[in-house]
């Protein structure tokens, strides 16, 4: 548990680290690539001798996570592992001079975390869950460059077919979930699916492996830095498309493989053709990753799982080569295209060298790793059931493979050398990680034959396949070498290299649509936003009657206020000069007779004795009166 944690998490520290901190990251990414390797190489020596194990965690009710621990995932884990190193190794001389160092680096690093997670997920929503980190990453890279107007449109493009393609292997899911009420991922099944849910997680694998008719986007995606290039169409996102297959294969039922097949037959010539009349380097392994693919899924077709993920393992080291080789004559010559390339082989030969030997191998020219895998897939087409279409669909695609290799290596080394090609900065680095991819691709074929019988697939082997591939592959060689395809200028020629556009291709079919619902959704929007002004305005205009209601009351309110204050002031002044001023002069008439009764009662008794005299003189005064 301890290896796989560090292989699932030494790149995700690593992203988080150039996130947040752009200082070493680089260096901190190639660590952790290192680290993950390191224990990827441990895991894999460990299963080699019989060790399996499972993990199970809460996930989904009723439908665990889970993580599987088997031959099968770790080989490919430690190929993911290997050419993602290598290929980190790579990058930091080629980023050296670059901009959006901190995003291409965090982004890479998550991106060779989330690959391992779907190399070891024992589920299917554990899968798909890895699937959309990948195509998340896989934006993020391809618009490192986000400043320039290509790159995001490529991105782009990249992320809408992809998307689109992407619901077959939702509906698939949802389909083997329903059928089989689980959602783990078994080897062999107790039961097929529906057709329906076969050919959905199929059209999931033709947008993710880039096969007819999504293989556009693919070729656009070669505006990210080469290293990108080299990640992502060798061993990682588009190999999950064939991964997916592989661990599909046991669900479907024997009508199935007949769809497969034709799918990657078709994709092997179209593309294959593509890449021939291509004028640029990138383009040009672009259209042979799709067709490469195209040779594993017709192999699946054929019945035969064993050959499909040989020739997984060993394109993954070829094409990275090749790619790492195009982006040292990009950087030196500040383009890909063929025109400005002619020559510059023999200004950077071990560049040319090593570019060289995977180019022979691809085609399938012994000892190298590509002539053991691509025979594989002849041999598998002969012991099909329609050898007339597998086996004849895979010889065509080793000459037109040979072809293509053999005339960009003329064009490098025939052409007139160009002065503008210089040695880039950070050169040793970069040859570094070729030579290091080189040397599997000169010693990967003697592992390679074990290594898928040790996985528990069969990969076939006849000497009729042998012959035929070899042939093939000097008669494409030669022609690709004598032949000047740069100068055939038929509208045909211009057509293949565009990827077959029909009706106005990509832009016409998804681009302008897309442009025309944005314009509609942006009139809606508008109209919208005017009906909301009008009742705002509407509701204005009524908060201002209500408002001038509301002062009128206001000024009625405080009419009424004003009399009661009159009111209150006459009342306040008829209490101060009315009877106030009655209490007050009562008040003080008593306060006099109190003063003049103080008086007259002195104490004194003369004054007593007068008082009394006089009162009896009045008194019969009074008498003498009334009897009168």
């Amino acid at each position: 548990m301890v290896y796989l944690l560090l292989i699932l998490l030494s790149p995700a520290v690593a992203s988080l680290w150039a996130l947040y901190s752009s200082k070493k990251a680089g260096y901190v990414s190639l660590f952790g690539g290192t680290l993950s390797l390191l224990a990827s190489s441990l895991l894999f020596f460990k299963v080699s001798n019989g060790y399996s194990a499972a993990w199970e965690f809460s996930g989904l009710p009723g439908l665990p996570f889970r993580l599987d621990i088997t031959y099968l995932n770790t080989s490919l884990s430690l190929v993911v592992a290997i050419v993602g190193g290598l290929i980190l190794l790579y990058a930091v001389g080629y980023m050296a001079e670059e901009k959006g160092k901190a995003r291409f680096w965090s982004s890479i690093s998550l991106f060779l975390a989330s690959m391992q997670l779907l190399l070891f997920a024992g589920d299917w929503i554990l899968f798909v869950i890895a699937w959309e980190i990948l195509g998340f990453c896989s934006y993020l890279l391809i618009s490192t460059k986000y400043w320039q107007t290509e790159a995001g449109e490529a991105a782009n493009k990249a992320f809408i077919l992809n998307r689109f393609a992407d619901l077959g292997l939702y509906i698939g899911v949802f389909v083997i979930i329903l059928s089989s009420g689980s959602s783990a991922i078994v080897e062999s099944a107790p039961a097929t699916i529906s057709q329906f849910g076969a050919l959905s997680l199929l059209f999931g694998v033709m947008g993710k492996s880039a096969q007819v008719p999504f293989q556009s986007w693919l070729t656009a995606a070669m505006k990210g830095p080469t290293p990108v290039s080299a990640l992502l169409h060798s061993a990682t996102m588009v190999a999950a498309g064939i991964v997916l297959l592989i661990k599909a294969f046991p669900l479907f039922s024997p009508d199935m493989p007949f769809w497969v097949g034709a799918i990657g037959g078709i994709t092997v010539l179209m593309t294959g053709l593509t890449a021939i009349f291509s004028n640029d380097i990138k383009k040009m392994l672009a259209a042979s990753t799709s067709s490469q693919l195209g040779f594993m899924i017709l192999a699946i077709g054929a019945g035969s799982t064993g050959a499909a993920l040989a020739h997984l393992l060993a394109h993954a080291f070829m094409k990275s080569s090749l790619f790492l080789g195009a982006g040292i004559w990009q950087h030196g010559a500040g383009s890909t295209r063929f025109e400005k390339l002619a020559g510059a082989g023999r200004k950077l030969k071990i560049t040319f060298t090593g570019f060289a030997i995977s180019a022979v191998a691809l085609a399938g020219i012994p000892p190298f790793i590509g002539y053991f895998s691509k025979d594989g897939i002849l041999a598998a087409g002969l012991e099909s059931s329609l050898p007339e279409w597998y086996f004849v669909v895979a010889l065509l695609g080793s000459l037109l493979t040979a072809i293509y290799m053999s005339r960009t290596l003329g064009i490098l080394w025939k052409g007139d050398v160009t002065d503008g090609i210089e040695k880039p900065r950070g050169l040793r680095w970069m040859q570094s990680g070729l030579i290091l991819m080189v040397l599997l691709v000169v010693g990967g074929g003697l592992f390679l034959h074990s290594m898928i019988e040790t996985a528990g697939f069969h990969l076939p082997k006849a000497k009729i396949a042998q012959i035929s591939g070899l042939v093939a592959a000097l008669a494409g060689l030669t022609v690709g070498w004598l032949a000047s395809f740069q100068k055939i200028g038929h509208p045909i020629t211009a057509y293949l290299r565009n990827n077959y556009p029909i009706g106005g291709g990509y832009h016409a079919l998804v681009v302008t649509p897309v442009i025309k619902l944005a314009a509609l959704c942006r009139r809606l929007d508008e109209r919208l936003h005017q009906f909301v002004l009008k009742i705002g305005q509407s509701v204005l205009k009524l908060s201002s009657v209500v408002d001038t209601t509301d002062e009128r009351v206001h000024e009625s309110v405080h009419g009424v206020g004003r009399i009661g204050l009159t009111l209150g002031d006459w009342s306040e002044r008829s209490d101060e000069q009315g009877i106030n001023g009655l209490i007050f002069k009562i008040v003080e008439s008593v306060k006099k007779m109190g003063r003049q009764g103080q008086q007259t009662q002195s104490g004194l008794v003369h004054r007593e004795l007068m008082w009394s005299v006089w009162g009896m003189v009045a008194f019969l005064m009074l008498m003498i009166l009334t009897l009168m």
